[in-house]
């Protein structure tokens, strides 16, 4: 199915992460004259990865949207959101500094920075400019990723249903619905392109995911010493609010642990057996957001 054959009237948004999939989403969309191209940005993306977006937006001459979450410090005030240039993209980790300093650190387990940075803003800036209900969000989930696909998506696919997969959500819609290209085959295509995302598929293109096993963080760390300084210094630093935490407001990752404290552990094994045991597992591929979290709650 071609996305030329979806006739309605509500707007389609695609919500483009920056990631290979995600960016073969735009790709599908980038000739319909009623889409929409939105890239949320945290701020924290790798280098590789704002370059990815510029290049995209360079050789496919797709005008894309890019926005920044704006912090209310005043508690009970929610997000709102600012568009930026393309020129401006860059990895200041300033939007991370002040949801921080607000709502101190999120959890492995309760990664609110998406919903924060990403989603909130992201739906603002639609209701803004199209008009609540008066859009379609396309995210890029593939038809191999059944266990982040919705029942009723699941169901039309005809795939197994997982058993924690939930309803979908109104408004929402997904690569897998039109197209069943799975991972191996997206890169491939993108081995044909005169352009690429220029990562490795452990880094991500939020590097320091606080949803990445530690064995993950830690390779990250030791692929990118520099941008590991950086994050100590922004995510365990003084500006990080710890007032009502039940946990210590560093402690973003598995185990309780800090940044600091992974690279800790981490420190006696080489980064090239750290990387060939991490190829050998399951976990080289799973539980990393590989594509960088999608503006989607």
């Amino acid at each position: 199915m071609k996305p030329e054959q979806f006739i309605h009237d509500k707007k389609k948004v695609i919500s483009f992460s920056g990631g290979r999939t995600s960016a073969y989403l735009v790709h599908l969309f980038r000739s319909d004259p009623d889409a929409h191209f939105v890239f949320m940005d945290t701020g924290a993306e790798h280098p590789a990865t704002y370059q990815f977006i510029k290049d995209i937006v360079k050789h496919w001459d797709i005008n894309l949207v890019c926005l920044r979450v704006v912090v209310n410090p005043q508690i009970n005030k929610g997000v709102s959101y600012k568009i930026i240039q393309l020129d401006e993209l860059k990895q200041d980790l300033e939007p991370w500094k002040e949801m921080l300093k607000k709502y101190g650190s999120p959890y492995y387990d309760m990664p609110f920075c998406t919903a924060r940075m990403k989603t909130e803003p992201f739906e603002k800036y639609c209701n803004d400019v199209f008009g609540k209900n008066n859009y379609e969000r396309w995210i890029g989930i593939r038809f191999d990723e059944p266990k982040r696909l919705p029942i009723e998506v699941l169901q039309k696919l005809n795939l197994p249903i997982h058993a924690k997969a939930s309803h979908q959500k109104k408004g929402f819609r997904y690569l897998a619905e039109i197209c069943e290209l799975e991972k191996d085959q997206i890169l491939d295509w993108w081995e044909e392109q005169p352009f690429d995302l220029a990562i490795t598929e452990h880094l991500g293109n939020c590097v320091f995911c606080i949803k990445k096993h530690l064995n993950k963080v830690a390779l990250a760390a030791k692929d990118e010493p520099e941008q590991a300084v950086k994050w100590i210094e922004v995510t365990e630093g003084l500006g990080v609010r710890s007032e009502g935490r039940k946990y210590n407001h560093h402690r973003m990752y598995r185990e309780r642990m800090h940044m600091s404290d992974v690279i800790e552990a981490f420190k006696d094994q080489g980064r090239d057996a750290l990387y060939n045991a991490l190829r050998s597992s399951k976990r080289y591929e799973s539980g990393s957001c590989s594509e960088s979290c999608e503006a989607i709650v």
